[in-house]
């Protein structure tokens, strides 16, 4: 999205009651898409308050990350549909405003996809490694070295676009600043990629944990269908959000009807990211492991001993024996909306990106 340009129906006054706004197919259908994807995100919150108190050693994984990062989605949310009205309602609002708050979102959009994956990387795999037992630290230092790559490419990311977006402001105007094109679209198309690859690798890694466990009878091992689930969902619109960045960086713009159709499945499946989180931090299974692990079930099986030869004095009475057996089981205004972060595509407006 991004601010409408050569006025509007209301000439140069402000339009309190927004005559016409929304009368176009377009517009209709991006507010639907903001709205309705604002209105789960909430829903989200408040379920996270509810199941956060009852998920018991699962909790970990609704922590502080994950609640910024949904209260980030549900910030940008917002902030998107103060911009599609501002569009659809006032034709004279200076374009600082706009991009103003297209910087915001840009900001907030990016940390909380990081975020996202620091969640699904290294949280979620920790968690799984330590009911494994075995080499953790090593596979630790695997899981930091992918979400700290992606951190200070998610930092440059952020700078670069911001930047871009800042050019056109009346401040970058009276700098005489120039955008960084081609430069910003092919670290656009890496950032994905490199996204995309930081997902398949935790997916695998999680997924062998999981295997594991399961080999071992391990109650963890139940998450296996949730853990799916959760990889297939991200996967899904981390490929989309290389389609559309790459879709940039070629000059090829989509179709109106693929755009929509693919900006729809890229927000739905990113609240399902969240929705899977919560299932998985809730499952009964991390309960039943952390019950196994500080309360192993410890069985005392009695083993028979050999009788006395015949010629053995009667007077050694015969001892009962135990052997220990533990088990410890355990932009311009475009026509679609999807929340990828906005830049700004050079022909007069931001286009969103990620």
């Amino acid at each position: 999205m991004a601010p409408r340009r050569g006025g509007g129906s209301g000439g140069g006054g402000s339009i309190s009651t927004c005559p016409g706004a929304f009368s176009e197919t377009y517009s209709q259908v991006n507010l639907a898409n903001i709205v309705l994807f604002f209105v789960i995100t909430l829903g989200i919150s408040i379920a996270l308050c509810s199941i956060r108190k009852k998920s018991g050693a699962g909790k970990k994984i609704l922590g502080i990350p994950y609640i910024i990062a949904l209260f980030l989605f549900l910030i940008s949310y917002a902030l998107d549909l103060i911009s599609l009205v501002l569009q659809e309602c006032d034709a004279t609002t200076n374009n600082d405003t706009y991009f103003s708050i297209y910087i915001a979102t840009n900001v907030f959009w990016y940390l909380a996809f990081w975020l996202l994956l620091f969640i699904v990387v290294y949280v979620l795999n920790t968690m799984l490694r330590q009911h494994l037992g075995g080499a953790t630290r090593v596979f630790n230092i695997v899981y930091l070295a992918i979400v700290g790559v992606m951190f200070a490419l998610t930092a440059v990311q952020i700078g670069i676009s911001s930047y871009n977006l800042w050019t056109q402001t009346d401040a970058g105007y009276d700098s005489n600043s120039e955008m960084i094109v081609r430069p910003a679209e092919e670290l656009r198309i890496a950032y994905n990629v490199l996204y995309l690859l930081s997902v398949l690798a935790s997916g695998a890694l999680a997924l062998m944990t999981v295997f594991a466990l399961r080999s071992r009878r391990h109650a963890a091992g139940d998450l296996l269908g949730w853990i799916i689930a959760l990889y297939v969902v991200m996967l899904v619109w981390c490929i989309i959000g290389v389609v559309f960045a790459a879709s940039f960086l070629q000059d090829k713009e989509l179709t109106y009807t693929t755009t929509q159709a693919l900006s729809w499945i890229y927000n739905l499946f990113q609240a399902l990211t969240f929705i899977f989180l919560l299932c998985i931090a809730k499952h009964v299974a991390w309960t039943k492991s952390a019950e196994t692990t500080t309360a192993p079930n410890s069985v005392y099986a009695p083993v028979a001993v050999q009788q006395q030869p015949a010629y053995m004095p009667a007077a050694y009475p015969q001892q009962q024996q135990y052997a220990y057996n533990g088990n410890n089981i355990n932009g311009q205004q475009q026509y679609h909306h999807y929340n990828q972060a906005p830049v700004y595509n050079g022909q007069g407006g931001a286009a969103p990106l990620r």
